[in-house]
């Protein structure tokens, strides 16, 4: 589903392995040329997990954390030999002059826990818009929350002009169809591996 588009959102539901997904397509698209540079932008807490789980499924892919002090994140994102970096949405706000001085785009941004940027209006989701890229997956357990003026918001970083306020719940549904992607554990739970439990 994520490789062939440039505009997706994976909001299928928690545990389903949406980073997983995430990782292996980021892995396809950089082993076949069609990417070189990816930057995955998720919740402070999940920077860790993310290195973690990228380590586990592109264990040959070098990574690089955007983190510190402005000078050090300065240098961090410049770094040229690194062809993923992943980052918090907050460094993204702080750093948001670097971005737009970076010159050339990101070939693909990830956003994790993408209904951070739903309310098109707040600073995170203006700062996110504001990078450069080539391609815009989101992913999201939760798409909608409260309103459809939050697919608005998630749509806004997706695929800019696709979704306006103005349309039905039915016309909003259609036009972003191709777009998204969403399962539920009851829908696929005989195509999951059986669960392992690890005391750790």
């Amino acid at each position: 589903f994520l490789v062939p588009r440039h505009a997706a959102v994976l909001a299928d539901e928690m545990g389903l392995g949406k980073s997983m997904q995430a990782i292996s397509s980021i892995r396809f698209l950089l082993h076949t040329g069609a990417a070189r540079k990816v930057l995955v932008v998720c919740p402070k807490g999940l920077v860790s997990n993310w290195v973690r789980e990228l380590a586990d499924w592109a264990p040959e892919v070098p990574v690089a954390v955007i983190e510190g002090d402005p000078q050090r994140r300065r240098w961090q994102w410049t770094l040229p030999d690194v062809p993923v970096k992943v980052v918090n949405y907050e460094s993204v706000v702080r750093d948001r002059d670097v971005l737009a001085g970076s010159g050339e785009p990101f070939d693909l941004v990830v956003l994790d826990e993408a209904q951070r940027v739903k309310n098109a209006s707040s600073q995170t989701a203006r700062a996110v818009r504001a990078i450069g890229r080539r391609r815009s997956w989101a992913l999201t357990g939760t798409p909608v929350e409260n309103s459809a003026d939050d697919l608005l918001g998630l749509f806004d970083y997706v695929a800019p002009g696709q979704l306006h306020e103005r349309m039905s719940p039915r016309e909003l549904g259609a036009a972003c169809a191709d777009h998204v992607l969403r399962r539920t554990k009851d829908k696929v739970l005989e195509d999951l591996p059986p669960r392992l439990n690890r005391d750790e």
